[in-house]
């Protein structure tokens, strides 16, 4: 066997897109069209039965809202599928945020970018197979048969420039850029907003919750109450990236190679004729890794009589319990209780644990109130992002290359690299796009401390500027100027023509990136209540070219 291969690592079925099925023997024959000559290569037969050939892990080609099919089959009947757009994507307004009391004024806030390692495969293994075709085909809109064999070749061909897995992002800043054909942007728009959205939104609550627990152990115990497979598996991924210590999700822990922790529940204790005789074969079978849940009769006048009985009965045979674990009732009280009864039997070591319904703002207090928990176990509010269970991210055109024979309005024609900006217009200010190619830097001074974001149109440079000034993008009475500034371009070419040219960073560098990149902000831009507003502006030539565009949609 070849460990870490599959089939479809030696049969691709981007080309091998059937297999014929020998119908005596049923050995398969790998092909690229639909029909087959020759006999079996196994029994000599020349009767088969014929299917598609293609990996139920990479169909992602139907990954998408209906109206993007009719969309493209639409452009495809203008001929203009194939015209180069740009796309922005970026979210307005960030989760979990919160302010305290009657506070009115405006929040901060952040967003942990999550998913481009999944999206990046997504886009790499792109394709429309044969049974995509066939469905399809059999819809009342008719597609033309041209339309459908167009679709067999098509792949993702476009460029993708994108801010690095694991930054910290702030409202209408784009997180990534694509240029493509425009059939091709519509293709991937509600694959690629659900893969970042999902994962950004979970690698935030994440990296908030590895903020106030500061240090503990913090454990990923999600996969029952996750919304599906893949959420659970590609959360405990993001739960590795901002700072979680293993999860208990075995499927996560195989695909990504990360730490993976389980201890017991409380059916195993209920099973056994006693407590005691379930703590105890547990602590038989693993005497390394013993963590007793002590909540299943009476936390302190069952569960932790007996793990101090086992805990001794273990220093006995020169081991020692690891932990004991507190899943209901008083946290605060019972971790208090739980720890000197422990310190007064010598037993200084064993850590506590705690689960149950545990988020930022439930720990937060409990460490308030001076709990005596050494271990988070946290599940249902992280996995499903209990309180802002969606993160509103876009994907919105802001550019074009010009159509055939288009001119210019002085009579001029266009140049071959030519865009001309779009813009939407909205009663909503906050809903009103930023037109154009555009790039994004990031200033820090002297000490690497980041201090604003400044998006600018694509040609536009930093370099040899001694100062900027960062105007609010709805507010013209507050701004401000930075000097003696460092600077960085956010945004990292990943697909060039449709090939990846990004080396993806292993898992464990991520999760460092993550780390280091949240520790160029103040603490006041994360704090979890009424954090401080982080600045982002608009460069001038592009704060002009809005309000112009603007002006010139007026009626």
């Amino acid at each position: 066997m070849v460990r870490g291969k599959t089939l479809f690592d030696f049969i691709d079925p981007k080309e091998f897109r059937f297999v014929h099925v020998c119908s005596a023997c049923g050995h398969p024959h790998f092909s690229k069209g639909e029909e087959r000559t020759g006999s079996c290569l196994n029994c000599s037969g020349s009767e088969y039965d014929m299917v598609p050939f293609y990996n139920p892990a990479e169909d992602y080609a139907l990954d998408a809202d209906y109206y993007a099919i009719t969309m493209m089959y639409a452009l495809w009947k203008q001929n203009v599928h194939k015209n180069k757009v740009v796309y922005d994507d970026f979210y307005r307004k960030p989760p979990f945020v919160r302010g305290v009391g009657d506070y009115r004024g405006e929040l901060g806030g952040y967003v942990a970018f999550g998913g481009l390692g999944h999206l990046i495969s997504m886009l790499d293994h792109l394709y429309f197979n044969e049974q995509d075709i066939e469905y399809l085909r059999q819809q009342p809109e008719a597609f033309d048969e041209a339309f459908l064999d167009e679709l067999r070749t098509m792949r993702f061909s476009g460029d993708l420039y994108s801010i690095e897995e694991g930054n910290l992002v702030f409202p209408h800043t784009p997180t990534l850029r694509i240029e493509a054909p425009v059939w091709e942007c519509i293709w991937i728009e509600a694959m690629l907003l659900n893969t970042i959205n999902s994962e950004s939104l979970l690698l935030t609550k994440g990296s908030r919750l590895v903020t106030v627990t500061g240090g503990d152990v913090l454990l990923e115990m999600g996969k029952r109450r996750a919304q599906g497979r893949d959420s659970s598996v590609y959360g405990a991924k993001m739960a590795y990236i901002a700072g979680f210590d293993a999860t208990s999700n075995v499927k996560a822990g195989k695909a990504f190679d990360l730490p993976i922790t389980g201890t017991m529940a409380h059916v195993y204790i209920m099973f056994h004729e006693s407590e005691y005789e379930a703590f105890k074969s547990y602590a038989d079978t693993f005497p390394e890794k013993v963590i007793l849940l002590l909540d299943t009769t009476n936390t302190l006048e069952s569960g932790l009589p007996n793990a101090i009985r086992i805990a001794k009965d273990m220093e006995q045979r020169g081991q020692r319990l690891v932990a004991v674990r507190l899943d209901s009732g008083d946290l605060a009280y019972l971790s208090k209780k739980v720890r000197k009864r422990l310190d007064e039997e010598g037993l200084h070591y064993v850590k506590i644990s705690a689960t149950n319904d545990l988020d930022e703002a439930t720990i937060a207090s409990l460490k308030q109130q001076g709990a005596q928990i050494d271990i988070w176990g946290v599940g249902t509010k992280f996995i499903t992002a209990y309180d802002h269970p969606a993160l509103g991210g876009v994907h919105k055109i802001v550019a074009r290359s010009p159509f055939q024979h288009e001119e210019k309005e002085d009579g001029e024609s266009y140049e071959q690299d030519d865009w001309i900006s779009l813009i939407k217009i909205s009663e909503s200010i906050d809903k009103v796009l930023n037109p154009g190619r555009k790039k994004v830097y990031r200033l820090y001074d002297h000490n690497h401390m980041a201090k604003g974001d400044y998006i600018c149109l694509a040609h536009e440079s930093l370099e040899g500027k001694e100062e900027i000034v960062l105007k609010h993008p709805t507010n013209p009475l507050k701004s401000k100027v930075i000097r003696h500034f460092t600077f960085e371009e956010l945004h990292k070419k990943i697909f060039e023509n449709g090939e990846l040219i990004y080396t993806q960073p292993a898992l464990p560098q991520i999760r460092n990136y993550h780390q280091s990149s949240k520790a160029t902000f103040w603490e006041e831009y994360l704090r979890l209540e009424v954090p401080e507003v982080y600045p982002v502006a608009l460069s001038d030539e592009l704060r002009e070219l809005k309000e112009q565009m603007i002006a010139g949609n007026k009626l």
